[in-house]
């Protein structure tokens, strides 16, 4: 018989594990985003806790899960072009990095409100999923073409900041360093959501609007605002380039979303564990993977369409 203790350090160890895995896989993310700017406000939205909250929780739970999370992508979304929008205002005021805090805290207070609405919490139905990707992704299509005018007016006479080259190994140590309040919020993340879906009775709506924790796509946006050692001028232009893509961010996201709880909700249990769990995450990386090669196509796109 395990005593209690010993069951009690093996679940914390498991907990602590699971953390680090998925801080490594998100690290890795980054790392390969990072020489693509066109891409970076595609990013915003990137489906990395979405994945991690799927593999976590039992394949049983994926339709109910993505029900309430397929909104958490065009919450998360709206409020990025928002915060740069709001940004881009403020940023000349003389007090950009106070602004950009207050500003996080007020996105926050938003997402809030918006993920404690009735409406969320009972999320889309399975059977209109496919069609409000589609819209999602029409809206996206639309506002991009909309917001490239503001993006241009925004990044006009400013510097645009080249993305990381692999000709200098040090770029990945640069990359990281540079990214580590958004690694360290994400890890933040993953240490409250995998701890509450693993011990705490919540619903799986609840389980899929965590998974839209927004402190990983807004903790990438205070990185770049609050940066004092960077000229408001090399600050908005980091953010001009990510209001092109942030309105298919949303679109990206959902469509993973889609895809992958399906998978989960189709397939068939191994008997193995060790079998089934390897199933599992190697049909999550394939998803991750698939839809980070869709971010690459739709940046370059963007790029070169505009």
């Amino acid at each position: 018989m395990i005593a209690p203790g010993t069951r009690l350090l093996t679940g914390l160890m498991r907990q602590v594990w699971r953390v680090l895995a998925g801080t490594t896989v998100y690290v890795a993310i980054v790392v390969l985003a990072a020489p693509l700017p066109a891409a970076a406000g595609l990013m915003l939205t990137f489906p990395a806790l979405n994945g991690l909250g799927f593999f976590f929780s039992e394949d049983a739970r994926a339709a109910a899960m993505a029900r309430s999370m397929l909104w958490m992508p065009v919450i998360n979304g709206v409020l990025c072009a928002g915060y740069i929008l709001a940004f881009a205002l403020l940023a000349r005021t003389g007090a950009s990095v106070p602004a950009a805090w207050g500003l996080l805290l007020v996105v926050v207070l938003l997402w809030y409100a918006s993920g404690s609405r009735r409406l969320v919490h009972a999320g889309i139905a399975r059977e209109r999923q496919l069609g409000y990707a589609l819209v999602v992704t029409l809206a996206g299509v639309v506002l991009t073409v909309i917001a490239e005018v503001v993006s241009t007016h925004m990044a006009s006479g400013l510097t645009t900041l080249p993305g990381a080259t692999g000709a200098d190994p040090g770029w990945i140590v640069e990359t990281i360093w540079r990214s580590r309040l958004k690694i360290a919020l994400f890890a933040v993340a993953l240490a409250v959501f995998i701890p509450a879906i693993a011990y705490l009775p919540i619903s799986d709506s609840t389980r899929g609007i965590l998974t839209g924790l927004p402190i990983v796509p807004f903790g990438g946006l205070v990185a770049i605002a609050a940066d004092a050692g960077m000229s408001a001028d090399a600050r908005l232009a980091i953010m001009a380039g990510m209001l092109r893509g942030v309105w298919l961010a949303p679109a990206v996201a959902a469509w993973f979303i889609l895809c992958f709880s399906r998978f989960l909700d189709a397939r068939t249990s191994k008997p193995s564990s060790a079998v089934d769990a390897t199933v599992r995450f190697g049909g999550l990386v394939a998803a991750w993977l698939a839809t980070f090669a869709v971010i690459v196509v739709v940046g370059y796109g963007l790029e070169a369409l505009f």
